[in-house]
């Protein structure tokens, strides 16, 4: 699962709906590959995840529960096996496609964050039994 290319919740099991009472959550700051590897090492061995990236342009503290987010993908498969790298690099593109539909100026919010506030990406996930 998202070893070497990206597996989508749908090529596992296509023409399914899908309700997640609950989700767990993590926060990316920098999208990069160190914080992938880290929240990667937290997951348990031998369980499959469902999760989704959700970029939001403002920070966790905010009391603005209300505020809008961009759903970076369709739901995507991984373990505790999965690649850091091809995480990052899928997340990286899927953050720069957002940006140039939305016309975002995805790089100047980041520069003007301070002390790990907007934007971020959260990743919602949860443990999903497939067979």
């Amino acid at each position: 699962m998202s070893i070497n290319k990206i597996t989508y919740l749908h090529q596992v099991i296509p023409n399914k709906l899908f309700c997640f009472g609950s989700f767990m959550f993590s926060p990316l700051y920098f999208s990069d590959i160190i914080e992938l590897k880290l929240f990667l090492n937290n997951l348990e061995n031998d369980k499959v995840y469902v999760l989704t990236f959700e970029l939001s342009l403002t920070d966790l503290e905010s009391d603005d529960e209300d505020s809008p987010v961009i759903t970076l993908s369709k739901p995507i498969l991984i373990t505790k096996n999965s690649s850091p790298k091809l995480l990052s690099q899928f997340l990286l593109h899927q953050i720069s496609l957002a940006d140039n539909k939305f016309d975002l100026n995805y790089d100047i919010l980041k520069d003007m964050s301070l002390n790990k506030g907007a934007p971020l990406v959260l990743i919602k996930y949860n443990y999903i039994n497939l067979f």
